[in-house]
């Protein structure tokens, strides 16, 4: 549905970003997890983590969440992906950590609180980082995709990034709208 300015709603969300090292990596261990779980493999150029799903905003509202997100100060940390494992229920493949830094989850908490007091709605379910590596994977039994080849992937988080999601038919594209670099 068109906003006020007879816009279609941008669909976006706040995420890390893998630079072009890290992305070859995760690529590589999408291909492993392929090759236990079959599915289909996440397009490389849209693999990232999220840290929170918004969802449609109002293109209006855009430069207003830019500008609000450059005045938060967060630090940057270091995650470990170190679990292979897969979710039944929607069958994902993905990558977890272990033990996540503290500090991912006092930056979702300060994204969270700061959407909160623009009133800006987004997905408020507890927050369980991973990284979708696959799509439409196979499952095995009641365990996660546990002891799968899941070589540890370090990922030092030193920005941010809003990204826009673009439907087309040859599936989503997205689109860095702004980095926020981490302290």
């Amino acid at each position: 549905m068109p906003d006020r300015q007879g816009l279609k709603p941008a669909r976006v969300f706040l995420a890390l970003w893998p630079n072009a090292a890290l992305r070859k990596r995760l690529t590589a261990a999408a291909g492993r997890l392929h090759q236990a779980l079959d599915g289909r493999p996440t397009r490389p150029d849209t693999i990232h983590l999220t840290l929170v799903f918004i969802g449609n905003l109002a293109r209006g509202r855009l430069a207003e969440l830019v500008q609000a997100l450059h005045s938060l100060s967060a630090v940057g940390f270091e995650a470990v992906f170190d679990q292979a494992e897969c979710w039944r229920h929607n069958r994902i493949g993905f990558l977890a950590p272990n033990l996540a830094p503290e500090g991912l989850f006092q930056l979702v908490s300060m994204l969270e609180t700061r959407l909160e007091q623009m009133a800006i709605p987004f997905d408020r379910r507890p927050y369980k980082p991973h990284i979708t590596l696959l799509r439409q994977a196979h499952c095995p039994g009641e365990c996660p995709a546990a002891g799968l080849d899941c070589e540890p992937i370090e990922w030092p988080a030193k920005d941010f990034v809003l990204v826009e999601s673009v439907a087309s038919p040859e599936g989503a594209s997205y689109r860095i709208l702004e980095r926020y670099p981490l302290l």
